[in-house]
């Protein structure tokens, strides 16, 4: 029964991005016929697709330094193998993080004596992806309206965006920074008395000394918020690139790298947290809205780039698919892949080591 809830809500998510989508495309049907009746700018779409292969391996490599920092053991092989098959999941099934369900079951299940852990550096690296998006958002954006760029200061949307982005990740940082203020003995006491709280006590435990090891680690922190600021500088030249493979008569409608820089990075973060496969219909909605922001009334410019992305999106999710299948031979995957549909995952489920991940 619980599976063919599963197979019904990924029905239903998948019938919500399809909805969503054709109802963006049919919005700004004459405006997309007009674009992509153009023959395309294979410089703009070959320079894309070299850029988001660098930044999804960059993204790979920031998980394998999180895991590192814990010493456990892994390798980058690993961690690009386990990473594509998050790929595949992330773009083509329902779930905005199934990707992440399924890397942590494998993960977990190679460190069994850790699994909390190891589990918990799967969700720390997707923190740190949404917080240097916002991070990213918020200073680049304020470094424009700070030099007076005309595009910034006589937008008070956009300046609007920079100053909620700011202001998150002001209050992340501070909150990180006073954690280093908690002495040790309390940080031993706060994890005894979650180790009292039931059958989930030792997993809470656990989660917290992970937390508290990160902290105690700075340099791997400030690693990962360097990695995380290259790939959004990646993918926010990506979407400056995509809008110019099918360029509208008017150029003028073209949105410049500022504006872009300020934009993109939002619509990232709406669609990471949209529970669609791929963010399918959504990520379509929010970047033609903010397109619309900078260019009223030319948000099928914003729609073209992001479909025009998902050209790209697509081919890496079918190499994580062929990893996926490998994966598949090797070690049982169903418990995974219903953790990754229903959304619910429990690393105490996991009894039995099979081989590391």
């Amino acid at each position: 029964m619980a599976y063919l809830s599963a197979w019904s809500q990924g029905l239903i998510k998948y019938g919500i991005a399809i909805a969503l989508l054709g109802l963006m495309i049919g919005l700004n049907w004459n405006g997309l016929v007009e674009l992509f009746s153009q023959p395309p700018q294979l410089g703009p779409l070959a320079l894309m697709a070299v850029i988001y292969v660098g930044c999804t391996l960059i993204q790979y490599f920031r998980w394998y330094l999180l895991v590192r920092a814990l010493h456990l053991p892994f390798t980058l092989r690993n961690a690009i193998r386990l990473g594509l098959v998050g790929s595949f999941y992330n773009t083509y099934l329902p779930g905005s993080i199934g990707g992440d369900f399924v890397k942590a079951f494998f993960i977990a299940r190679g460190h069994p004596d850790r699994r909390a852990a190891a589990v918990a550096t799967v969700f720390a690296d997707r923190f740190f992806g949404l917080f240097g998006l916002i991070l990213f958002a918020g200073v680049v954006g304020g470094l424009y309206w700070a030099a007076s760029n005309e595009k910034i200061t006589g937008n008070e949307a956009l300046k609007g965006v920079v100053i909620v982005c700011a202001s998150v990740a002001g209050s992340l940082a501070v909150g990180y920074v006073a954690l280093g203020f908690l002495p040790l003995r309390r940080a031993h006491r706060f994890a005894d008395r979650l180790s009292r709280l039931g059958r989930i006590g030792p997993t809470l435990k656990e989660l917290w000394y992970t937390v508290w090891t990160y902290r105690q680690r700075p340099g791997t922190v400030l690693a990962a918020v360097g990695l995380s600021a290259l790939v959004h500088t990646g993918f926010v030249l990506i979407f400056y690139l995509a809008i110019q493979v099918f360029p509208p008569p008017d150029v003028r409608l073209l949105a410049t790298l500022p504006e872009v820089f300020v934009i993109a990075p939002m619509g990232y973060i709406a669609q990471a947290m949209i529970p669609l496969p791929g963010g399918l219909g959504g990520g379509e909605l929010t970047f033609g809205g903010l397109y619309n922001l900078i260019r009223p009334g030319a948000s099928q410019i914003g729609l073209g780039g992001r479909l025009t992305m998902r050209v790209v999106e697509w081919s890496v999710g079918f190499l994580g698919y062929l990893a996926y299948l490998r994966m598949r031979e090797q070690l049982p995957i169903d418990i995974a892949e219903e953790a990754a549909e229903s959304g619910n995952f429990n690393p105490e489920q996991i009894k039995t080591p099979v081989g590391s991940a």
